[in-house]
C-alpha cells in the first residue's frame, strides 16, 4: 500500500492587537491545495478515425502498485467500446491505448471516457472527426537542376498533427525530409512545403517520387517529378556566409562577407571556370566585382566563394554569373542566381 502526500500550505497570524479595553487574536488558517485523486486524460483533445487514442491518470492518494484502473470509453451513441483494465505503475501513474477502428469506435462527435479505481472516479473527454486525408501537387512536374522544389497540400479535416514529407532520389535515396508543423497549416487545411534547391551530391538527374503521410500515417499520398540538366553548369546553394560557414541572417558595415554557391559539373568532360560576383546598389551602380577560375572535374560540384566588405550601408543586389573564363563570357549556367542584401551600420 502505497500513499501520495498532498502538499498543505499553512499560514499562521498570531498577531495580537493590545488595546486598552480588549485584546484580539486573528488565529491559524490552512490553505489546502486541491489535488483530484483519480484523473484521466487523452494525450490529444482530437483525433480522426483510425488514429490512436492514448490515455493517461493517475492516483493520487492511496493505492497499490500493479492495481487495476478500470477504463471504460463511451461514444456519442451512448455505446460503451471499451471496457479494459490499465494497472498502476509504482508511481500511481497508468495509461491505456487504443485505436478508434470498428462500427462504435469511428462514430463522429465526442466520446467519453470513465476511469474507475475502488471507490474513486473521473471523467474526460475527446473528439472524433471523419478519417484524414491528404493532397499534395507541385506546380511543375518537371524541373532543372538547381531550382527549388516546393510542394502543396490539402488535409482534411485540419488536425494538430504534422505532414511528413520524405523525397527519394533517383537512386532511391532519401534525397531531403521535411516536416510541416501543424502551425504551417492553414485554417482551411492547405500547407506550402519549400522543401529545398535541387544541389548537392544527392542531387541528380532523373525520377524523383515524393511520399507524404499525416495523422500518424492513417492518410498517405505520394507524387512524381523529373529532374534534367539545363546548362554546362549548374550554381545551387547561392547564399552569404561568414568565415565559419554559417549562413548571415543580418549584415554590417565592415564586415566580410563570402557569396558562396555550390557549381556543379554536368558534362562528361572536365569543364574550366570563371566565378564571379557583381554586387550593384539601388541605383545599379557597380559597388564590386570580383572573381575566382578554376577548373571542374567530371559531375563533381565544388564550393566557390567570393569575399565582399561593404563599405556602406545600404540596400545592395548580388548575382553570380559563371562563364567559360573572364576572357571568354559565355554563360555555363541557365540562370543566375540572385539575392539581394540590407547592409547596417
Amino acid at each position: 500500500m502505497k500513499h501520495k502526500l498532498r502538499s498543505i500550505l499553512v499560514i499562521s497570524l498570531p498577531s495580537i492587537f493590545a488595546l486598552s479595553l480588549y485584546t484580539m487574536y486573528a488565529g491559524d488558517v490552512y490553505a489546502q491545495e486541491e489535488i483530484p485523486p483519480l484523473t484521466v486524460a487523452p494525450f490529444k483533445g482530437v483525433y480522426s478515425v483510425g488514429m490512436t487514442v492514448a490515455l493517461f491518470g493517475d492516483v493520487t492518494g492511496t493505492f497499490t502498485a500493479g492495481s487495476n484502473v478500470a477504463i471504460k470509453v463511451t461514444n456519442p451513441n451512448g455505446q460503451a467500446y471499451q471496457n479494459a483494465n490499465a494497472p498502476l505503475s509504482e508511481t500511481g501513474s497508468y495509461n491505456f491505448e487504443f485505436k478508434l477502428e470498428g462500427s462504435q469506435a469511428t462514430v463522429l462527435g465526442v466520446h467519453t471516457v470513465e476511469a474507475t479505481y475502488q471507490n474513486l472516479k473521473a471523467s474526460a473527454s475527446f473528439e472524433v472527426k471523419e478519417k484524414a486525408s491528404l493532397k499534395i501537387s507541385m506546380e511543375k512536374n518537371k524541373l532543372d537542376l538547381g531550382d527549388k522544389v516546393v510542394v502543396t497540400g490539402t488535409v482534411i479535416p485540419r488536425l494538430v498533427e504534422r505532414v511528413e514529407i520524405r523525397i527519394f532520389n533517383p537512386d532511391n535515396v532519401v534525397w531531403k525530409f521535411f516536416a510541416v508543423s501543424p502551425d504551417r497549416i492553414r485554417n482551411d487545411g492547405t500547407f506550402t512545403a519549400e522543401v529545398g534547391e535541387l544541389s548537392g551530391k544527392l542531387s541528380i538527374p532523373g525520377t524523383y517520387k515524393i511520399e507524404a503521410t499525416y495523422a500518424e500515417n492513417t492518410a498517405t499520398t505520394s507524387l512524381q517529378f523529373d529532374v534534367g540538366v539545363s546548362g554546362k553548369v549548374t550554381a545551387g546553394r547561392f547564399m552569404l556566409v561568414d568565415q565559419s560557414g554559417k549562413q548571415l541572417e543580418e549584415v554590417f558595415v565592415g564586415q566580410q562577407v563570402l557569396v558562396q554557391a555550390d557549381v556543379r559539373n554536368n558534362l562528361q568532360e572536365k569543364q574550366p571556370f570563371a566565378y564571379l560576383v557583381l554586387i550593384t546598389d539601388t541605383d545599379g551602380f557597380t559597388v564590386s566585382l570580383s572573381w575566382i577560375t578554376g577548373t571542374l572535374p567530371v559531375g563533381e560540384t565544388l564550393s566557390a566563394a567570393q569575399s565582399w566588405i561593404p563599405d556602406n550601408a545600404g540596400r545592395y543586389t548580388v548575382k553570380v554569373f559563371v562563364w567559360e573564363s573572364v576572357a571568354n563570357p559565355n554563360p555555363l549556367t541557365a540562370k543566375v542566381p540572385e539575392t539581394t542584401v540590407t547592409v547596417t551600420e
